[in-house]
């Protein structure tokens, strides 16, 4: 991708596994990876907070987990600053509107073209499908588009993996919190930079707004605070197995991780995570419940924002009467065993009760 454009050769800085397998939360064959892609601006993102047009940055905190971004007094000014640069900062001049706010699609459709000329690079079989070979082994090389994200799907006869590739925009820690309802980032869980990524914000007042939204990652940040939490990974992988076998689409999996991050807060005292497995996945299916009937999952980094607002409350309640049954089963030890009925699904108990309960 270096090869193909200048502004990506210059300004990506690195390429980060994300999601489930980096953090080691994956429940189902590892055959997905997401992979961020970060993505630096042509200027120091300095700001003045005394006066804010005066910035070479401007980010704006709108509805909860979501900024705009704002051309500063620097941005604006790349045409008269850059001379021979300007070939290559143009780009970034591009992606912005006419009131000089930073749009989501423009950025995306810079990476996305990035990606298919760095493709069109590559050799060719009879089907003129992009191929790479490894060890003698040949991979065809596909892609799909789902919203921010471009998919490389790798085939062979017996192979299948797809990387979803993120692009984000990387902004120094001195830039955070980006408004007065977000919290400081804890000292544990410092790194260089937190990121935003072309993600809409669906809840959005108008076309408008919507198209200028930027959802913040705080990816590197999270996974510091899970750091070192031993057994809770596995109440985690444990809570997703559950959520799908009950058939709770809704809950997304950072939902589940975000009921984790508020029990290492409260909790404080890493040593917890060390307890046997077992009762840490009880304690969770309780915190999970409790979710489900308050009907409220509080977003780490900004508690105003409840990122189950959006699910049919009567949807929630049954979600909350599942886990209120698997809770009765905990409380009695001799039914360990029937715990399977709420982790596995119907083919999968089936085989268990035959090998296992015979009843």
């Amino acid at each position: 991708m270096k090869d193909v454009d200048k502004y990506y050769n210059r300004y990506s800085s690195t390429v980060q596994f994300a999601g489930s397998h980096y953090d080691r939360l994956r429940i189902k064959k590892p055959d997905e990876f997401d992979m961020d892609v970060v993505i630096g601006l042509p200027l120091s993102i300095r700001h003045n907070p005394f006066n804010i047009d005066d910035s070479d940055f401007i980010i704006e905190p709108k509805d909860a987990g979501y900024v705009h971004l704002k051309m500063g007094k620097q941005f604006k000014n790349l045409p008269m600053r850059d001379s021979l640069d300007w070939d290559i900062n143009k780009t970034a001049f591009k992606w912005k509107d006419e009131n000089d706010y930073l749009l989501r699609s423009k950025f995306t459709d810079w990476f996305k073209g990035v990606v298919v000329r760095a493709l069109n690079t590559f050799d060719r079989n009879v089907f003129s499908q992009p191929i790479y070979v490894v060890n003698g082994v040949v991979y065809t090389i596909d892609r799909s588009e789902s919203g921010p994200a471009i998919t490389i799907k790798i085939k062979n006869r017996n192979f299948q993996m797809d990387v979803d590739l993120v692009p984000a925009l990387k902004f120094p820690e001195d830039r955070w919190p980006v408004g007065p309802d977000y919290r400081n980032i804890p000292h544990n869980c410092k790194k260089d930079y937190w990121m935003v990524v072309p993600k809409p914000n669906k809840n959005g007042q108008c076309d408008v707004s919507k198209s200028r939204s930027w959802r913040i990652a705080m990816h590197y940040q999270e996974r510091e605070l899970m750091y070192n939490t031993n057994h809770l990974r596995q109440s985690i992988r444990l809570l997703k197995k559950l959520r799908d076998s009950q058939g709770m689409e809704k809950i997304a999996s950072y939902y589940i991780k975000t009921l984790a991050f508020w029990e290492i807060e409260r909790i404080n005292d890493i040593s917890y995570w060390n307890k046997n497995p077992a009762e840490l996945f009880k304690l969770m299916v309780k915190i999970f419940h409790k979710a489900m009937v308050d009907g409220n999952i509080p977003y780490y980094w900004n508690r105003h924002n409840n990122l189950i607002e959006g699910i049919n409350r009567q949807l929630l309640i049954s979600y909350a009467a599942r886990l209120k049954n698997l809770m009765d089963v905990l409380e009695v030890p001799s039914q360990y065993k029937k715990v399977a009925r709420f982790l596995l699904t119907q083919a999968e108990f089936e085989d268990y009760n035959k090998r296992f309960l015979k009843d």
